[in-house]
């Protein structure tokens, strides 16, 4: 399918691609990463050759959850943990920040979410 949903969750009203878990009210931040399926990390392994040979500079980004193989970055990249990204949005936004969806696309290699706040803010 071309959403290339791995998981997700959505408040009431079903995505165009029908995929994810419905919930009838939004959630916090620790209860849409559980629904979504992020409740996840990703940390970094050096990388081989097959003679055994350290590839300078280059990782492996791995989740958790089933150390799954995300990509292959530059040692200049830096990892966002999931619950960092959703604990930065409630801390910009504050109180009653509402999760209106979220989740993982192409298996696992990129994740996102959508939310609203009662104090809306134009960023």
């Amino acid at each position: 399918m071309a959403a290339e949903v791995e998981s997700m969750f959505y408040v009431r009203k079903a995505p165009w691609h029908g995929l994810g878990t419905k919930v009838e009210d939004a959630p916090t931040s620790e209860e849409a990463l559980k629904l979504a399926g992020l409740n996840w990390d990703v940390w970094q392994e050096k990388i081989y050759t097959g003679d055994g040979i350290v590839v300078n500079d280059y990782y492996a980004n791995i989740r958790s959850s089933d150390h799954k193989v995300l990509g292959v970055v530059s040692g200049r990249y830096q990892i966002v943990q999931n619950r960092d990204a959703f604990a930065f949005t409630d801390e910009l936004l504050g109180k009653g920040v509402q999760y209106e969806t979220a989740g993982s696309l192409k298996e696992g290699r990129k994740s996102g979410f959508w939310q609203s706040s009662p104090n809306s803010t134009a960023l």
